[in-house]
């Protein structure tokens, strides 16, 4: 590696007296940046163009004429691309030389002048056009030098990805968190199959500066500096770009993918190519910021060597946090090798051929997942999504933890309730423990509904009743039971209206309903004691302990206490419907019941419970669990299965080890002061609400009205997944934007949610 105090440091006044003793030329010299030579940009008299480069002390002469060769070579060959010419000194020699003020040779030479603009300066995002122009001119340029051959292309140079072996020990040089990110990507590298790459002579330096494109940035022109051509695997050449290509993109990989389809499409890759390709675009990032580590200490006043220095290292933390293996499984899908692989339109057609109608999709285009990460979602193409709604995925999409506790306990052991197991009562003392005595009884199932119809069964098996309080527009399950006690369902398309046995309290909505002061809490909850009083043979009152289907809303102080004490006193059970809400999701209480001070006398979960596993629960008294206990066996086939409970006890462990129940208090509360900026800045924003990490926003035609803007809500959510975030509605009105996002969304999440909203509202 040349060293870059060997640089040459000759003076524009002094480029421009070599232009005119070697060349003849009359011009004016203005210098470009560079990393380890020098160039001069010259214009003569007539206008015409040229650049003066000037080799570094350690650059042989056989790798200049290299340089000279490859240039000649691709601009005689069908590239697409415009190449400069060399211009012979007037001796007639393409190299010559000069003295430096240390009486040392430099080598000179001059090429002709290229327009266009770097693609680094082009207008940003860079378009997909742009994108694919890259990937079919790199591609063009290799099939090219399939042909060509140098003795000097066989060297040892620091920037071939085959030698980046020898940016490691630089690694010492960076601080410690840059290390834990750059170390496993060298780590990856070292275990290549190099010898199941093509090789050939390449480019080797297809980064932003290098690559020049027309000035409406929608095409590449030509390729600049051919300093690191060099023959190594054909495919680094491909990585290199690739590498760059993805800096400062809001999609790093779905840019990759671009250039990827577009330079197999001209130049099909192998398979094992593909596999390559992001563990050697990752190597070239690191390399260069241990590179530019071990420069910036050589020569701390070249600015040049962290242009790319910051950006790289923004994007190695990106690309650190996405899914292990998902960039390649897009590189594989973008270049025609995931087995199985189809398109979205495709899928869509399937499901309209083998599924229920009844089955809906999210988005007008929708969205083809296929993996989670974390807070994240990622497309077919690379594009990846701020995950502001998928509450089941209660610690992250795909959790280390819970993933491995699964995979272990399913290769042990899954079968019934029928046998003792540890895990089993294990879980079940686990998961009583987080709640208020005397819920202490837990029954195991496999889902939110299967949840509630048991709590159903319970309550009418304790008060032999049969008739239901419930709140307006809640839903509790999928069940014909479930369905007929849900007002979101019987009285919404499709529904049959209110069966006989069920009486409906209005939602205790401080926004929109009659009660709004300080005393709403009491005001509502006489409405329940109103329904109960017209229900001779009460079971239960089922309440959200907050109300998702009804708009994300918070119940008002003292509602619940009231409620229940009213429901009891008219011989009813006590239902908390937790599904949508439980497990620390409130913040300040591990149950949003909690919140309320008060002690229901069934507590129903879901979708959380498990992470995606499907998992449900109810916990009950003893007493109550005594009256469902008349002979009749209870068994669920799944419910309380080793599998399931190794899950369970994962979630809660990793709820409890990552403070997530306090990540929603603080992340909660600093995103919804953000919704109240927001609101005071877009009056289409009629009310923000919510605890910890369920919130919600009501978006409305006028203030003072009220009128519902439902239209405008789902053209919100439609925006905002072209922005990246995905975001649902909900509410009576569809009027409500709903979020609830995994319980690892962070400040920056937020940040990034309030940012887009604020820009698509704008």
């Amino acid at each position: 590696m040349a060293r870059v105090d060997k640089a040459p440091r000759f003076s524009a006044e002094e480029a421009v007296q070599f232009a005119r003793e070697l060349y003849g030329l009359d011009a004016v010299a203005s210098p470009l940046p560079s990393e380890r030579d020098q160039n001069f940009h010259l214009r003569d008299r007539s206008g015409a163009q040229f650049i003066l480069k000037i080799a570094n002390q350690e650059e042989s002469p056989a790798v200049l004429d290299l340089q000279n060769s490859l240039i000649g070579f691709l601009g005689a060959h069908p590239t697409g691309l415009e190449f400069p010419h060399v211009v012979p000194a007037t001796t007639g020699s393409t190299i010559t030389s000069v003295n430096g003020p240390d009486g040392a040779p430099y080598f000179v030479r001059l090429l002709t002048w290229v327009d266009g603009i770097c693609m680094a300066q082009a207008a940003t995002p860079h378009s997909a056009e742009l994108l694919r122009s890259l990937g079919a001119a790199l591609a063009r340029v290799d099939n090219s030098l399939e042909a060509f051959s140098h003795p000097a292309a066989h060297r040892a140079l620091h920037w071939d990805l085959h030698q980046a072996a020898l940016a490691r020990p630089h690694l010492d040089l960076l601080p410690e968190p840059q290390r834990r990110l750059i170390e496993p990507i060298f780590d990856t590298w070292a275990q290549l199959d190099w010898s199941a790459l093509r090789t050939s002579v390449i480019y080797n330096d297809a980064n932003d500066y290098n690559i020049l494109v027309d000035t409406c940035g929608s095409r590449v022109v030509s390729l600049l500096d051919f300093g690191d051509v060099v023959h190594s695997a054909t495919v680094c050449n491909l990585a290199i770009a690739l590498a760059y290509a993805m800096l400062d993109k809001p999609d790093p990989i779905a840019a990759a993918a671009e250039v990827a389809a577009a330079y197999h499409q001209v130049r099909p890759l192998t398979a094992s190519e593909v596999e390559a390709l992001y563990t050697l675009a990752a190597t070239r990032l690191g390399s260069s910021v241990c590179y530019a580590a071990w420069q910036a200490r050589q020569a701390p006043g070249n600015a040049y060597l962290n242009i790319s220095n910051q950006p790289a290292l923004a994007l190695i933390e990106r690309l650190a946090a996405l899914p292990p293996g998902w960039p390649s499984e897009v590189f594989r899908r973008a270049c025609g090798f995931s087995t199985g692989a189809q398109s979205a339109a495709s899928l869509a057609a399937a499901r309209r051929q083998t599924l229920g109608p009844s089955l809906s999709l999210s988005y007008r285009e929708p969205l083809h997942i296929i993996r989670g990460w974390k807070q994240h979602l990622y497309d077919s193409t690379g594009r990846a999504y701020l995950d502001c709604v998928n509450n089941v995925a209660h610690v992250g999409h795909s959790h280390p933890r819970v993933v491995e506790a699964a995979s272990r306990q399913m290769a042990l052991l899954n079968t019934n309730t029928r046998y003792l197991h540890e895990y089993l009562t294990g879980y079940t003392e686990r998961l009583t423990a987080t709640l208020p005595a005397p819920l202490r009884v837990a029954f195991l199932v496999t889902s939110g509904s299967e949840a509630n119809e048991l709590a159903l069964r319970l309550a009418r098996a304790h008060t032999g009743g049969n008739q239901v309080v419930v709140v307006d527009v809640a839903y509790h399950g999928n069940t014909n039971a479930l369905v007929e006690i849900s007002p979101y369902k019987f009285n919404g398309p499709g529904g049959r209206g209110k069966p006989a046995h069920v009486h409906v309290a209005p939602m205790p909505d401080v926004y929109r309903g009659p009660h709004r002061g300080l005393d709403a809490g009491a005001r509502y909850a006489q409405s329940v004691a109103e329904a109960a009083r017209q229900a001779p043979d009460l079971a239960a009152f089922f309440c959200e302990s907050a109300l998702g289907c009804g708009g994300q809303i918070i119940l008002p102080p003292g509602y619940l206490k009231a409620a229940f004490a009213a429901v009891r006193a008219a011989g009813g059970v006590t239902i908390a419907d937790e599904v949508q809400t439980g497990f620390g999701r409130a913040g300040s209480h591990f149950w949003m019941f909690e919140t309320q001070d008060a002690v229901p006398d069934i507590v129903t979960m879901g979708k959380p419970i498990g992470n995606g596993h499907p998992m449900g629960a109810v916990v009950t008294t003893a007493e109550i669990a005594a009256s469902f206990a008349n002979g009749m066996e209870y068994f669920n086939t799944f419910g309380g299965n080793p599998v399931s409970c190794a899950v369970g006890l994962a979630v809660l462990d990793v709820i409890r080890d990552e403070e997530l129940q306090q990540n929603a208090l603080t992340t909660g509360n600093y995103l919804l002061a953000g919704l109240h900026e927001l609101a005071a800045r877009h009056s289409i924003i009629g009310d923000v609400r919510g605890l910890g990490l369920f919130l919600g926003f009501e978006l409305v035609r006028d203030r003072a009205t009220q009128a519902p803007a439902a239209a405008e809500a789902s053209a919100l959510v439609d925006r905002m997944k072209d922005l990246g975030v995905l975001l649902s509605t909900d509410g009576p009105f569809h009027n409500v934007i709903k979020i609830k996002p995994p319980m690892v969304f962070s400040r920056a999440d937020a940040d990034t949610l309030v940012d887009r909203l604020d820009k698509a509202l704008s």
